[in-house]
């Protein structure tokens, strides 16, 4: 009997204990709630919502560390990138992704945007297209600014005209605005003390407003394609910590701003494609104040009209790319030559260009490319020269005759040839380089100082053409061709009738 009564208590025990492990079980999984389900549904709404995605996910939710853009971190979703993935609607339910950092969104076509979206308190990053996006302006803005926690912002395609309020996001470090049509930069992006990079891109705004430059820890300005921008203020030289600036495609601004030249860490500038030197030549001087930015390894001034470049350039030995492409500059100073650690010197389109300095040329010889509209030397004129004059009426006019021995080798900029083909009428235009405007396309005769032609047709011989050329210039008021002298040559024929068309294509370098 005692053997029984001490069965039917450990029957007891077992029972007592299988019925609290169940209870305790159960009561685990309602205070730790699975939520990884929620997350999949989600993220299948977005899927089905938009049957056109260009999404590589398989639906299954074993596959879900797999699928593109998809970010865990511990568990949880932190990161969602479906940049350019053709959504064109995004699920209220977003907002139960509420662990997320970091949500791309740009280059898709919302049709409109939830105010789902800004309840996700925990995003650090945020980028967004407007689009074809139906949004009520206070609301979104409110919204925007009410993620407190976002330190990187960007916007693009928003038919907005502000962005006033933007400075309660204090945390932010980097923000760019795209194609959005505001037409101010508010005052309070003063109030942005963490931000290091700003980028706007064709807006409207006019101006830079001073409280802009209360951004002590800016190191990045991008200003790209903002054609209502036409001057900027004086205080370039208050951002101690700026390495690169871009202002470019603002055809307003059309002088040098020296406090640029104050900001000395800078290592990038680029203030290409503006009008700077429109106004006057003295607008057109690139300053000796850039001989301040000893930090500098990039310049590009491309697409101005700057006809003068400081001697002091040479003293910034960290560059390693020069862009003067497209200005009007004349003379290339010889102290270019100090910077031996060029990779790039880019100077053609300047058609008033004289001859590249013999310092400036040997770079080459160091691995600088230097990129012109011919070779580094030009051509040279051989020593054999004579002079005669003759009257006509009564002015004396001077003819100049010269022989020319050379090599003529014409380069296809665009591949490689062939050089077999008859153009009709090709001829050679070799210009004074003192003047002004000598390779503009139409045919002004007084830029003209030798003209040489001939109909045989070209042929590639060995990659080059020896030719010896007997070169008589028309009527030229200047006698003093000098012994070594750099002249343009350009290629034209006359296919057309008697009407000359410039080849830019073709490159000549003729060699003595």
């Amino acid at each position: 009997m005692k053997n029984l009564y001490v069965r039917i208590l450990i029957l007891c025990s077992f029972v007592v204990v299988s019925c609290t492990k169940e209870i305790d079980e159960d009561l685990v999984m309602t205070i730790v709630p699975d939520s990884s389900d929620e997350v999949f549904d989600v993220l299948l709404k977005i899927i089905e919502d938009n049957p056109n995605n260009l999404l590589n996910w398989d639906g299954n939710v074993d596959n879900i560390n797999a699928w593109e853009g998809v970010v865990f971190e511990n568990e949880k979703l932190t990161g969602l990138d479906i940049e350019n993935k053709n959504i064109t609607v995004l699920t209220p339910t977003i907002s139960l992704l509420e662990d997320l950092k970091e949500l791309r969104l740009k280059g898709n076509n919302l049709d409109r945007i939830p105010d789902e979206l800004f309840e996700l308190k925990m995003l650090e990053k945020l980028s967004i297209s407007g689009n074809d996006a139906t949004i009520t302006l206070d609301k979104f803005l409110a919204g925007l600014f009410s993620l407190s926690s976002l330190t990187e912002l960007s916007l693009d395609h928003f038919t907005i005209n502000t962005i006033e309020g933007i400075g309660a996001l204090s945390n932010l470090e980097i923000l760019l605005i795209e194609d959005t049509s505001i037409s101010a930069i508010p005052s309070d992006i003063g109030r942005l003390s963490q931000l290091r990079e700003i980028t706007l891109t064709n807006c409207e705004f006019f101006e830079i407003p001073e409280d802009f430059f209360r951004l002590s820890n800016l190191e990045t300005i991008t200003f790209r394609n903002n054609a209502n921008l036409t001057t900027l203020p004086e205080a370039f030289d208050t951002f101690e910590k700026l390495t690169s600036l871009t202002i470019t495609g603002s055809q307003g601004i059309q002088t040098f701003n020296k406090s640029v030249f104050g900001a000395v860490s800078l290592r990038k500038l680029d203030m290409s494609q503006n009008n700077i030197g429109f106004l006057t030549i003295e607008d057109g001087i690139l300053p000796e104040d850039i001989g301040m930015l000893t930090q500098l390894t990039e310049l590009n001034l491309e697409k101005n009209t700057i006809n003068t470049i400081s001697t002091r350039l040479g003293e910034l030995i960290n560059l390693k790319t020069i862009n003067f492409r497209d200005n009007t500059i004349k003379d290339i100073p010889k102290e270019l030559g100090a910077l031996t650690i060029l990779d790039v010197l880019d100077i053609s389109g300047n058609l008033q260009l004289n001859e590249i300095p013999e310092e400036v040329c040997k770079l080459e010889d160091l691995g600088t490319m230097i990129i012109t509209d011919g070779s580094c030397g030009d051509l040279r004129v051989s020593s054999e020269y004579s002079f005669t004059t003759t009257e006509v009426l009564t002015s004396s006019l001077l003819f100049v005759d010269i022989v020319v021995d050379a090599v003529i080798d014409p380069v296809f900029v665009d591949g490689d040839g062939p050089f077999d083909l008859d153009f009709g009428e090709i001829g050679f235009e070799i210009h004074e380089v003192n003047k002004e405007d000598v390779l503009i396309r139409d045919d002004v005769s007084d830029q003209v100082l030798i003209t040489q032609s001939t109909t045989q047709q070209f042929v590639n011989v060995d990659g080059a053409l020896n030719l010896s050329f007997e070169l008589v210039s028309p009527s030229v008021p200047n006698a003093n061709l000098e012994e070594g002298r750099t002249y343009r040559v350009r290629l034209f024929n006359t296919e057309v009738g008697t009407v000359k068309t410039y080849l830019p294509a073709y490159e000549l370098t003729v060699l003595e």
